[in-house]
């Protein structure tokens, strides 16, 4: 098996070309990996395919979208998972990107040798109950269809709006309400281990890059506990981001984009 590259949190748009340019090097240099998975929020906003793909269009959709389709072709395997920005990312951007779309809130996915939970992480911010009435929301089906049925810039302006409301309600915030509550991550780890035998937690969302020791219950063995952890990815900026490359050694992480010399695929 080849290695894995984990990143999420980019948050690409045309207003940070510095971090667009990081994010195409690093799919140029993730073609050494077998797979790249990018667990959400890859761009600030998506409004829909048909606007974020449009030729001319403001957001740095197409490019994108070409670059991953050239890193697919030399083998290595796109894997995406929405964010609270680009949770309206569809099919069409998917076949654009030869990628695999995975609208589920979480996966397990085999890396390093080991079962690993992949989320992007908002999900166990249960603190935040404002913030998870509007997740409900956006989430729905219908809600979705009927947004996606208004004129482009009737969303553009609904997307300006969403954001400058979600930036004035988290200045109004307590800094721990909006990072993950200890008690989601416990219970969703211990239910990962004991249905698959997860012990490791890999996520964004929070833009708090750390590694997390969790001690998860083990009933009727000895010892009674095991030892787990969370994984945190960290958000892009000018020079790029934190991941994390799984493989044969199991996870660690790594500076992107160029310049880190990535694992060969093998």
């Amino acid at each position: 098996m080849g290695a894995t590259l984990l990143i999420a949190d980019l948050h690409l748009d045309a207003s940070r070309p510095d971090t667009l340019r990081a994010a195409l090097d690093t799919f140029a240099a993730a073609g050494a990996c077998s797979a790249l998975w990018i667990l959400g929020d890859l761009f600030e906003a998506w409004i829909g395919d048909d606007a974020g793909l449009a030729d001319g269009a403001a957001s740095p959709g197409r490019s994108v979208a070409n670059a991953l389709a050239r890193l697919a072709d030399t083998g290595t395997a796109v894997h995406l998972m929405h964010g609270n920005r680009d949770f309206l990312l569809g099919e069409a951007f998917a076949r654009a990107a030869k990628a695999t779309l995975h609208r589920e809130d979480e996966r397990i996915v085999t890396l390093g040798g080991e079962p690993v939970l992949l989320m992007h992480g908002d999900t166990l911010c249960t603190g935040d109950a404002e913030y998870q009435r509007m997740r409900h929301q956006l989430r729905d089906p219908d809600w979705q269809a009927h947004f996606l049925a208004l004129p482009i810039e009737e969303r553009l302006a609904a997307a300006r709006q969403l954001r400058a409301a979600s930036r004035d309600a988290g200045s109004r915030k307590p800094l721990d309400i909006m990072d993950v509550s200890a008690a989601a991550v416990s219970a969703r780890l211990q239910a990962c281990h004991e249905a698959h035998g997860t012990t490791t937690l890999v996520h964004g969302h929070t833009h708090r890059p750390a590694a997390h020791g969790i001690a998860l219950a083990c009933e009727g063995a000895e010892p009674a506990t095991v030892a787990a952890r969370r994984l945190v990815l960290g958000d892009w900026h000018a020079d790029g981001g934190e991941a994390l490359i799984a493989d044969a050694e199991g996870l660690r992480p790594v500076r992107c984009p160029a310049g880190i010399p990535l694992p060969c695929r093998g």
